[in-house]
């Protein structure tokens, strides 16, 4: 495992579950992740606002759409490399579709307990404003990179 392993397994699976959530909107009506606003949140960081529930009714910012994207990319990194580590150092195997599918839905533990409450949608978002579009979206959104996971991997080994 190496950086350029992890970055290529990263942005394979974040894509992934990027294109899936436009590609769903059509046919639910359920908008994808609003990436400025994740921005503002991070942006808001440095004045102690981890825990922003009125973040939707602040001025945007300049920047946030570049920081909103990249902290998403960023994160997806980081799981890749919690991935990669995990199934090829801890358990000693390769990835597969079932483990990365496995593992995308552990990372739903960071939305649901951590950054969906502190934009004020509750733990898993059932206190937003339409919460069974919202755990649909990230349910799926997940289960897709998780995929990804997989697929980022079979693709960093076809250049190898």
């Amino acid at each position: 495992m190496n950086l350029l392993e992890i970055l290529t397994v990263g942005v394979v699976a974040t894509a992934a579950s990027d294109i899936w959530q436009q590609a769903q909107k059509p046919l639910t009506g359920i908008p994808a992740a609003n990436w400025p606003v994740t921005g503002r949140w991070v942006i808001g960081w440095r004045d102690g606002r981890i825990y922003d529930p009125m973040i939707g009714k602040r001025p945007s910012l300049k920047g946030e759409a570049l920081v909103g994207w990249a902290f998403h990319y960023l994160i997806g990194a980081v799981y890749a490399a919690l991935y990669l580590s995990f199934v090829v150092v801890i358990a000693k195997t390769v990835p597969t579709l079932l483990n990365g599918l496995l593992f995308g839905l552990v990372t739903l533990l960071a939305p649901f307990l951590f950054m969906k409450p502190a934009l004020g949608g509750g733990f898993f978002g059932l206190r937003a404003p339409n919460p069974g579009k919202g755990l649909f979206l990230s349910i799926s959104a997940h289960a897709v990179f998780g995929m990804g996971l997989y697929l980022g991997e079979i693709f960093y080994q076809s250049l190898c």
